[in-house]
């Protein structure tokens, strides 16, 4: 009987952490610093719940981006991945040579609010007509 009621007591547990925490794991993404794109966060828009970003295209070319984003957290080893596996829809969006875009970004719906730490959000871009693909970041801090 005791063995139940721990085996129990255990998955109540588990249960409301995984609830509460995120799944993360060691981050290999690779950023690249592109001279001409980059992705900022707009003055003011920040919060645990959501954040407006900038997307800045300073090249001579169209660049493509979509929906779909990733959320790391800074820990003392580096960056983790915050592991979900939330919906995007397939949009395509292009911000033309010497342009700009804002992105609203809704985190509390993927993954509520946002506890203290040092996080970054990346976005996949790519140049028009060609097949590789970037990871561009900005990084922010929830205190």
């Amino acid at each position: 009987m005791k063995k139940k009621i721990i085996i129990i007591l255990i998955g109540v547990f588990l249960t409301v952490c995984l609830g509460f925490y995120f799944i993360v794991i060691k981050s290999h993404v690779k950023i690249n610093n592109l001279k001409d794109i980059t992705l900022t966060i707009k003055e003011d828009t920040l919060t645990n719940e959501k954040v407006t970003l900038i997307l800045t295209n300073n090249s001579d070319k169209n660049i493509s981006y979509g929906n779909p984003y990733q959320l790391e957290i800074k820990r003392f080893d580096g960056w983790h991945r915050i592991i979900k596996n939330p919906a995007f829809t397939l949009e395509a969006y292009i911000v033309y040579p010497k342009g700009s875009t804002e992105i609203e970004v809704n985190l509390k719906n993927i993954y509520g609010k946002l506890k203290k730490g040092t996080y970054r959000i990346i976005k996949n871009i790519r140049y028009e007509n060609e097949e590789k693909s970037f990871n561009v970041a900005s990084e922010f801090t929830i205190d």
